[in-house]
């Protein structure tokens, strides 16, 4: 259980980092849209592995003695929802 906690951690950390130096780069290039598709391929695959994650976390929840550790790691997936859906809202807002 506690390699599902760290890899899950591991994905959320990855993907917030990764989703947000896409973010950076298409603010400090706004002229070029050569990022869109790229951040657009990158949203897909995040979500997908992001709810794999999840889907474990919590399932590993139904019957494990480590709550605490499984309900940290699960807010920490779950920490990128909004983080996404404020970069899209300011991306909108700057195009």
């Amino acid at each position: 259980m506690k390699n599902l906690i760290t890899t899950s951690k591991t994905i959320a950390v990855l993907s917030f980092a990764i989703g947000t130096i896409l973010f950076a780069l298409q603010l400090y290039f706004s002229n070029s849209y050569k990022l869109i598709y790229p951040g657009i391929i990158f949203i897909f695959v995040a979500v997908i592995i992001n709810t794999t994650a999840l889907l474990g976390l919590l399932l590993g929840l139904i019957d494990n003695k480590n709550r605490s550790a499984l309900l940290q790691a699960t807010g920490l997936v779950l920490t990128n929802i909004p983080i996404a859906f404020l970069y899209f809202y300011i991306l909108i807002e700057t195009l």
